[in-house]
């Protein structure tokens, strides 16, 4: 694949929710998603594998909230730096990291990482370029993808509750 044809991902439009999703099942996803990663001690190969998955999925769940005029656009624990205004926009540059792994900037060192997970309370570790990823919340778990940094309970978990009212079933009366 020539990298001269390839346009920055996070430059693009967020695409739409394909035309037979289904927003109860990913929700589901979603939360079985967090739950396994809270239970179980996960190679990180299949913690990345989870990760991105669960990315796909919320991804997708925001897009149609979108779509639907009811946007997240909470901002709280956004680095002011990102390019990413809201939690929509920052899930939105993850998945698009997480799905398009050939896509490498020519700005970025080879020796940049292109995932990392930094649980609470774990000293912060030297990074290609001019940062330290760290966590800044002892009970939470920062997840970066290059500069990106997305927490797993104040970003990931806040908006799957946000919008389980917007798509789950309906209860039966």
């Amino acid at each position: 694949m020539s990298p001269d044809n390839i346009v920055p991902f996070e430059r693009r439009a967020p695409p739409s929710p394909p035309p037979d999703f289904d927003p109860v099942h990913a929700l589901r996803t979603c939360r079985s998603l967090m739950q396994a990663l809270g239970q179980y001690e996960l190679t990180e190969v299949a913690y990345e594998a989870c990760i991105t998955m669960l990315m796909i999925n919320l991804h997708d769940l925001l897009q149609a909230a979108r779509t639907l005029g009811k946007p997240l656009v909470f901002d709280e624990h956004i680095d002011a730096g990102e390019d990413a205004a809201n939690i929509t926009e920052l899930v939105a540059r993850c998945r698009n990291a997480a799905c398009h792994v050939w896509v490498r900037p020519a700005t970025l060192p080879a020796s940049a990482y292109r995932f990392r997970r930094v649980r609470g309370g774990a000293p912060a570790t030297p990074q290609a370029g001019d940062g330290y990823p760290a966590c800044a919340f002892e009970d939470d778990v920062a997840l970066y993808y290059g500069r990106y940094r997305l927490y797993l309970k104040r970003h990931v978990r806040r908006a799957i509750e946000e919008l389980a009212p917007l798509f789950a079933p309906a209860s039966p009366a």
